[in-house]
């Protein structure tokens, strides 16, 4: 006789085929860019597809991210250097001020969302929040209730795409909701309390701080000419200590992380055809199309030009 564990596990995963199945039927007349909705709903939904970047660089933020992937996998998820790799229907969730990324290679069946719930606005309604953390990226360690609960969420995702599919005059409606309720029941089902996780959170604030100014400089001055004295200034420390600082923190160099943020935000105006390639490399930060096929093809493993040539074919 199979035990409950056993029967809702198999549930889990037949519900992330059924989710598959149903992604395959409605995807076709989904737009390949990334659909935002922000205002005037409480929380940032993010859908992501085939053609969304591929990496996201090391970064961390106040809000608390969660992260579903509707069909298809995402290859490597890193949270605070735990790495998940995801699969249909599957559910990560990364908590206040967590340094992650995203590494992957999209295929044709890659779909995903993604919700931020600001910090504040969690808080305000849980204050509980400061000392609990969500603990729901290992499965394998729920309750029977806990299983029982993540088939509702999994439901209460598929919602939230239906929604963004099927726009109507209720559709914020809709998505304020289906987020609402994900957080409820989150914060009711699966909180632990910070201490008991094993993950250090906030043990150098100092190093949050950094990184934070850091990130904070390059997303206002990627446009621009960067250089190691330019960020180290940014939090009084030497170009040295910057170098070994960030490599640690962000197991890349700071080169490094200021071309893949210019690389994401090319990859948006090349998607949006805002200029040749001439164009986009000088808005975005990027010396020559050389530079920027360079950065592109660590990023996305293809150059520039072969994704803009991809796109008008498209067109």
């Amino acid at each position: 006789m199979k035990s409950v564990a056993t029967i809702r596990n198999n549930e889990i995963v037949n519900n992330g085929r059924d989710t598959l199945r149903m992604v395959n039927d409605l995807a076709t007349s989904f737009q390949h860019e990334i659909v935002t909705r922000t205002q005037p709903l409480s929380a940032w939904i993010h859908y992501h597809d085939q053609h969304a970047p591929s990496e996201i660089a090391a970064h961390l933020h106040q809000g608390i991210e969660l992260s579903y992937t509707i069909s298809g996998h995402i290859d490597d998820f890193t949270i605070n250097g735990q790495h998940f790799r995801t699969s249909a229907g599957q559910l990560l969730v990364v908590n206040s001020q967590l340094i992650h990324s995203i590494h992957t290679h999209n295929t044709p069946e890659s779909r995903a969302l993604s919700v931020i719930y600001p910090y504040d606005y969690v808080r305000r309604l849980y204050p509980k929040i400061e000392t609990e953390i969500i603990a729901v990226n290992d499965p394998h360690q729920f309750t029977s209730a806990q299983q029982a609960m993540y088939l509702n969420l999994q439901g209460h995702f598929d919602q939230l795409y239906l929604a963004l599919q099927r726009p109507s005059a209720v559709t914020n409606l809709r998505l304020e909701a289906e987020t609402a309720q994900i957080l409820s029941e989150l914060l009711t089902y699966f909180t632990s309390a910070k201490a008991s996780t094993g993950v250090m959170y906030g043990k150098d604030a100092l190093a949050v701080e950094r990184i934070q100014k850091i990130s904070t400089y390059v997303a206002q001055h990627y446009t621009e000419p960067i250089s190691l004295t330019d960020v180290a200034q940014q939090i009084n420390v030497t170009k040295e200590y910057l170098t070994r600082f960030f490599k640690k923190q962000m197991a890349m160099t700071v080169g490094q992380y200021v071309n893949l943020v210019r690389a994401q935000h090319a990859y948006e105006d090349l998607l949006g055809e805002r200029g040749n390639l001439t164009t986009i490399a000088s808005m975005n930060g990027f010396a020559s199309t050389r530079a920027l096929n360079r950065a592109f093809q660590t990023v996305y493993h293809q150059s520039a030009a072969e994704i803009y040539k991809t796109k008008h074919t498209w067109d």
